[in-house]
């Protein structure tokens, strides 16, 4: 039962990030908070705590390098720090199975932002210089929890 309210609370959590990262292209460090501390409790529930914490690491590692070498490279920034505050949050949440879980991760949160602009280019031939990540990241980590359950 505890576990279904934990749940419930990453849900709310997790729609609020996509709203607000869609509106105003910022992902609040309280939400990255909230969404850490309920996996604290689903890794005390579980008891696997350190997997989690690796899991975070292992996750954020690709998006820390390219906040800092992608932005070098092209004179630009290219991806926000509450993304890759968000990747560690959703990493937490994973906990560790495989490295083919985080090539899954990184191919869907990149592929698919890409499948967006296109579109949005095809349909509409406009487009953006800046999308908001976050819904795309929490895409990945939907995918991820049901490929899980399968």
């Amino acid at each position: 039962m505890v576990k279904v309210i934990v749940y419930f609370f990453i849900a709310i959590i997790l729609l609020e990030v996509i709203i607000r990262d869609v509106r105003e292209k910022i992902i609040l460090n309280k939400s990255n908070l909230g969404l850490l501390f309920l996996g604290g409790i689903l890794g005390f529930l579980e008891g696997d705590l350190e997997e989690r914490i690796l899991s975070a690491a292992l996750y954020t590692l690709p998006f820390i390098l390219i906040y800092g070498y992608g932005s070098d490279i092209l004179n630009k920034e290219c991806i926000g720090m509450g993304d890759v505050k968000l990747v560690t949050s959703l990493g937490f949440l994973l906990k560790f199975n495989t490295f083919f879980d985080i090539l899954i991760f990184l191919n869907i949160s990149f592929i698919t932002p890409l499948i967006y602009l296109g579109g949005k280019y095809i349909f509409f031939k406009k487009l953006d210089k800046d999308i908001a990540f976050g819904p795309f990241l929490i895409l990945s980590y939907i995918l991820i929890i049901i490929k899980e359950k399968l």
